[in-house]
């Protein structure tokens, strides 16, 4: 079982032991719960985290540091907007404006947490200034403390918690420098050392649950490179990109709960180039019959347009859910998101199509592997699926590509060992023959 890429899964929910090649064309058959979705979102979330784990930890950071930006923005309404100076109101907005783009453009995470730091310095000075004239108003008029200063102060004192208990503003900000020093310190460490806790942290925000696998390993080239033992996670050679469709019709669905649909919608709007690709053309030609865009309308919203090949134009949530299915690989591949170093993660790829469509879906799905190199996950329970990739991949020349595994009910009825099959797709039908065995017991 060499391969460039092989996952190795032990007790976790339904699955009692998975030993899975990912490479080539790897699909996974077996009955409802299973577990095959729950190795689907395993393989997403681990390849998502690898690729993206900068971007993760700046993501952390951010929100870490929510409650100093969000005093930076109410010290510009409250105090900057006042000052008479105009050349300091727009230069305060402008570096509060930098503040929140430049964290997640930027590689080098000490100039972002120097600029921070400028901003509080200059926040520091304008609030001495303006405690300073509030004092002298309260000092002519005999009046309590400026409701302003309170808040201003009580804010500070929320951002700090319990790290801070002086009155004097100066330790405060002080501390509210260090508050930031530390943060950014802190990713930058998890940026060079990659610890492995940040996947765990994803894998228990993902399936809601504490309880992690048993054993999780990933070898490339037979070395392991992902553990929930090994202290950090190393990068992988062979994929630098997943993407998971587990419904068609999670297009246009925005904010949603389901993380995998937010990421799939935000990389179908990024186009990353024209791509002409002549499977591209074969869904549009052959198959669906029309082509799909994204319409940046000017009077009516932004939406997915279906044009069909008669000229008809149609909103795509409008068009059949077939339709939809064939669009999300057109638009993955016009583009530009499918290579070789893809890996495309679906979980029952015949939902919702017609039996003639099942087989042109699997078709498609072996000429991306055959012409761009495109790794897949398919998780099936459908003959026709299963059938069709295994002998349109012998016939286009690509079956060594292949793999098949089928999920086996363990002593216990409520777990499966996973069988690997290699090309062999004979037991996966004989598990199909118990629908057959059912009509016979329940029909005449």
């Amino acid at each position: 079982m060499a391969s460039n890429l092989r996952v190795r899964i032990d007790k976790f929910r339904a699955v009692n032991n998975a030993d899975i090649i990912i490479d080539g064309i790897t699909m996974v058959a077996g009955e409802n719960g299973c577990g095959k979705s729950t190795i689907s979102k395993l393989l997403y979330f681990l390849f998502k985290t690898i690729t993206n784990y900068n971007t993760l930890v700046k993501q952390k950071l951010n929100y870490s540091l929510r409650d100093v930006l969000r005093f930076l923005e109410i010290f510009q309404q409250e105090v900057v907007f006042s000052q008479k100076d105009r050349k300091i109101r727009d230069d305060y907005r402008r570096e509060i404006d930098d503040l929140r783009r430049s964290l997640f453009e930027s590689d080098f995470l000490y100039e972002e947490s120097d600029k921070w730091i400028s901003l509080i310095d200059k926040v520091e000075y304008l609030y001495a200034n303006y405690s300073k004239i509030e004092d002298e108003k309260l000092y002519k008029n005999e009046n309590s403390a400026s409701p302003r200063m309170f808040r201003l102060n009580r804010i500070i004192k929320e951002m700090l918690k319990e790290d801070y208990k002086s009155e004097d503003y100066r330790e405060a900000f002080q501390n509210v420098k260090k508050l930031v020093r530390d943060r950014f310190k802190a990713a930058k460490g998890k940026i060079d050392s990659r610890p492995t806790s940040m996947f765990i942290e994803e894998l228990q925000k993902i399936f809601s649950d504490s309880k992690l696998p048993k054993k999780f390993e990933v070898f490339e080239f037979e070395d392991i490179i992902v553990s929930l033992e090994k202290t950090n996670l190393s990068i992988s050679f062979s994929v630098d990109k997943a993407i998971y469709i587990d419904t068609p019709m999670m297009l246009s669905i925005q904010d949603s709960y389901n993380e995998q649909w937010d990421d799939l919608n935000a990389l179908l709007l990024l186009d990353n180039g024209s791509f002409a690709n002549s499977i591209a053309d074969i869904i549009s030609k052959q198959i669906i019959r029309g082509d799909v865009e994204y319409d940046e309308g000017i009077f009516m919203a932004d939406e997915f347009k279906f044009k069909r090949v008669d000229g008809a134009i149609f909103n795509l949530l409008d068009v059949a859910t077939g339709i939809k299915a064939f669009s999300i690989l057109q638009l993955l591949l016009k583009n530009g998101h499918l290579n070789e170093k893809t890996l495309l993660i679906i979980d029952e790829p015949e939902s919702n199509l017609h039996p003639q469509w099942i087989i042109e879906y699997a078709r498609i799905i072996v000429l991306l592997n055959k012409r761009l190199g495109v790794k897949f996950f398919l998780a099936s329970h459908n003959p026709d699926m299963v059938s069709a990739i295994r002998y349109i991949s012998e016939k286009e020349g690509i079956l060594n590509n292949v793999n098949f595994y089928l999920a086996n009910r363990d002593e216990n009825e409520f777990i499966y060992n996973y069988q690997y099959l290699d090309k062999n797709i004979d037991p996966i039908f004989e598990s199909f023959n118990i629908a057959i065995n059912r009509i016979n017991q329940y029909g005449i």
